[in-house]
């Protein structure tokens, strides 16, 4: 199996680099302990959500568990700094701003998973475990506007171009994990985990640009205003939708040297992505010359792969303590994308970099009740310099995605709180945990309808998420 896993990635066929980063991102969810704990607990174990980042950690279970996840939450978007229409940024003679937008409040159902243990009465536990797991619940809206005013230092002036991208974009990509795992006289954890992925993902949009059909001679009237009879305009609708499958394998070892201590090691194949792309625009106008803004459609089959990720872990308990740390790190520049393998030589390795994934947790017990805090920062997975290129297939032509989002840096801090009632006669206890979620994700939108165009401005966003979530659990 992991060398049909490996046969199955080394084909790669995407869009554009854009397109595939869209599914490589995974935000921090899961259970409301590991959440709480930053995502920190891989070699901790006894959490089902490390069932893909160290599947041994399902190994360390000496009893059966059900357990259920839900969510609110709401997320926001900012330019940074905070420029708005009154408040407006500049760069290269652009003035800009954004609408700051926030999303109304919504529920998910984040994790279920169910873990099967059992002891063959020689200090050796064999288990099986299913997830079901939400890797990404992105729900993000951004408006952006900006105008060059005739004299850059004269702005009683009207200006002389004036143009608003907007996008909405929703991204849902669920992991049906299962595994198997098993701990040998609790001092060697073994497991491996096959995980199954569906993907969703959609946005839509507009772009306007408002300018004048000549621009010198805009620039030679100086009583030039902006509903002159010589102003023409780009006016496009736009729609981007996704549907696919994917899958990857995991495998992983925990080690406990001595006992308050144990080190953790696992490798995750990347995860074979079979996408359908369908790609629509309605054009009112271009460049001046108006349309009939009838729908233009394209679709394509394609297949990529996310990168190869390796992760080293380490868990401490003393008393009622425990300390998580994590470190992840995920070879995106190996990646290639191509077309009917021919490689598009302009994506994949050449806007991707190598990136990692830090996490740090702690737990504290106090009788029946636990505290958590977490620190979560993974790093971007693109170059700085990255920006869509369109013009290396027959597909890509036909697109007037004159704007990109450019992913950087996440950090997440977080909260956590959970109550684990007395065991019984059968041994059998119910839990109940909470976590609180800050997250934070810096990104790049950079307009470039015309790459050449020297006063094209990178702007720097910032989408923030609050989420509150809970988890009620049986240990059997």
């Amino acid at each position: 199996m992991s060398i049909a896993a490996f046969a199955a990635c080394v084909s790669v066929s995407a869009q554009t680099s854009f397109d595939a980063a869209k599914l490589y991102d995974e935000e921090l969810n899961g259970t409301a302990r590991y959440v709480g704990m930053g995502g920190a607990m891989s070699a901790l174990g006894s959490d089902p959500s490390v069932i893909s980042h160290n599947p041994a950690g399902i190994g360390t279970y000496h009893n059966s568990d059900i357990n259920l996840s839900m969510s609110f939450f709401g997320t926001s978007v900012a330019t940074d700094p905070l420029y708005t229409a009154y408040n407006q940024g500049s760069a290269k003679g652009i003035y800009f701003y954004s609408n700051n937008r926030k999303s109304d409040l919504m529920a998910a159902v984040d994790n279920v998973s169910v873990i099967f243990s059992g002891y063959d009465g020689s200090d050796c536990y064999m288990n099986f475990g299913f997830s079901y797991r939400k890797l990404q619940n992105v729900d993000r809206n951004l408006d952006y506007l900006d105008k060059f005013f005739e004299d850059s230092q004269d702005h009683t002036k009207e200006y002389v171009v004036y143009r608003e991208y907007v996008d909405r974009q929703r991204n849902k990509v669920n992991s049906y994990d299962f595994n198997l795992s098993c701990n040998l006289s609790d001092m060697l954890y073994l497991g491996w985990t096959l995980g199954i992925l569906s993907t969703d993902t959609w946005s839509e949009g507009y772009y306007y640009d408002f300018y004048p059909s000549s621009y010198e001679a805009a620039k030679e009237d100086q009583d030039f205003i902006y509903y002159d009879e010589k102003m023409d305009y780009t006016s496009v609708d736009k729609m981007n939708s996704a549907k696919g499958t994917g899958w990857n394998m995991a495998f992983g070892l925990i080690v406990r040297p001595v006992s308050p201590l144990r080190l953790g090691l696992s490798v995750k194949t990347p995860t074979a992505f079979k996408q359908r792309l369908e790609y629509a625009d309605y054009a009112y106008a271009i460049q001046g010359e108006q349309q009939d803004g009838n729908k233009y459609t394209n679709s394509i089959d394609y297949k990529f792969s996310s990168p190869w990720s390796i992760n080293l872990s380490g868990g401490l308990t003393i008393g009622h303590t425990a300390i998580g740390v994590e470190y992840e790190k995920h070879f995106t520049d190996r990646s290639s994308l191509s077309i009917d393998n021919t490689q598009m030589n302009k994506q994949g390795a050449l806007h991707y970099q190598d990136y990692s994934t830090f996490k740090i947790g702690i737990e504290q017990n106090i009788s029946n009740l636990s505290l958590r805090a977490g620190y979560n920062s993974v790093g971007s997975m693109f170059k700085e310099d990255s920006f869509v290129y369109l013009s290396d297939s027959d597909f890509n032509n036909s697109r007037m995605d004159w704007q990109n989002d450019r992913p950087g840096k996440s950090k997440y801090c977080t909260l956590g709180l959970g109550y684990c009632s007395e065991p019984d006669r059968d041994g059998t206890q119910f839990y109940f945990d909470l976590a609180y979620v800050h997250g934070v994700k810096n990104s790049v939108l950079n307009t470039n309808e015309d790459p050449d165009n020297m006063t094209n401005v990178d702007v720097n966003y910032k989408y923030k998420t609050d989420k509150v979530m809970f988890t009620v659990g049986w240990n059997f």
